[in-house]
């Protein structure tokens, strides 16, 4: 018998691989000296969601290791390491051959 909330949380990360591409090269990764305090992420309602939900996934799967998970992923407007590594973890893979 599959457990449904393990199932849930694969159906979630395949919507968050999608759009993970427009993640990797939006502008939110590039690092500014002239950025304005503030995290601009909240601005865009659509975008934030997603970048939180990846966080939450990501703490989902680590929080027994890493309790601070989701508060990482989200620091620094989601500029992190963490959150970089977050989205790691949905990057689809290239076969190899």
């Amino acid at each position: 018998m599959t457990n449904p909330k393990l199932l849930i949380l694969f159906l979630d990360a395949a919507l968050v691989m999608e759009c993970i591409s427009f993640l990797h090269n939006a502008w939110i990764f590039t690092t500014s000296t002239t950025s304005k305090p503030g995290c601009s992420i909240y601005n865009d309602e659509q975008l934030h969601i997603i970048m939180d939900r990846v966080c939450e996934i990501c703490h989902e799967m680590y929080s027994h290791q890493y309790p601070n998970t989701r508060a990482d992923c989200r620091s620094d407007c989601f500029r992190s390491k963490h959150f970089q590594s977050c989205l790691d973890h949905f990057r689809p893979m290239i076969p190899y051959g």
